[in-house]
């Protein structure tokens, strides 16, 4: 391998995170909203609204199955986790959030507390 010199007129500096990057648009590709939830953790942390509560998405999974839903549908709410629909037709799994207050779980534990209805369609929230 021989190293290259970078041209630094071609280089830029990544912008500064916000909370203003957290709140999930589920009109987005599944694979923009796992990037999303894998680039802002652990601070500020994509986020989601399930039940009526704000939860952190910590960790995500694509399983590339093609559901006919609308983004934002939840098409699994179980102990295996937490489906959702996306704006590409795509799925995303969400694997662990954090409630607010509280500490970091399953989405399978989450399920437990704060059934979710299958069918239910989630919203983008601030």
């Amino acid at each position: 391998v021989k190293p290259v010199p970078q041209d630094d007129a071609l280089s830029s500096h990544a912008p500064m995170l916000s909370r203003e990057q957290s709140p999930m648009d589920w009109s987005r590709t599944a694979r923009q909203l796992h990037d999303q939830a894998r680039g802002l953790f652990p601070w500020p942390a994509a986020t989601a609204a399930l039940d009526g509560v704000r939860c952190k998405i910590l960790r995500t999974a694509l399983p590339g199955e093609v559901p006919d839903k609308a983004p934002g549908a939840v098409l699994q709410a179980d102990k295996k986790g937490l489906r959702v629909a996306c704006g590409d037709g795509a799925v995303l799994d969400i694997l662990e959030l954090q409630p607010d207050g509280k500490k970091a779980m399953a989405a399978s534990a989450f399920l437990l507390g704060h059934p979710v209805p299958v069918g239910t369609v989630l919203t983008k929230q601030g």
